[in-house]
């Protein structure tokens, strides 16, 4: 089951968080559309790297991705974010997941 992950897009040069929704946000409308499930994403570009090992981070963006089947698998949740992230393909030779839960 997926829950999260975390991946540094190179060509990008941000992070890329996806998460699993819990159904909270999914609205009578989605549903009535059919919509069952859908992934929070959010890109996050590091500041800086200081001497003190802080590593901030600018939020850039952030959004959902609405689905018709239960999204299960990490690899289906990053597709279709990168996807509505960049609105490009996802390409797998550019994302390094650095975390999954």
């Amino acid at each position: 089951m997926f829950n999260a992950l975390l991946a540094w897009l190179k060509d990008e040069k941000v992070f890329l968080k996806v998460q699993s929704g819990t159904g909270d946000n999914l609205q009578d409308e989605d549903i009535q559309k059919g919509f069952v499930d859908y992934c929070l994403w959010s890109t996050f570009r590091p500041e800086c790297i200081d001497i003190d090992g802080e590593l901030d981070m600018e939020c850039l963006d952030s959004g959902m991705v609405l689905f018709r089947e239960i999204c299960s698998d990490a690899k289906t949740a990053l597709q279709a974010c990168y996807k509505e992230a960049f609105g490009k393909e996802y390409c797998e030779t550019d994302a390094i997941v650095l975390m999954e839960e």
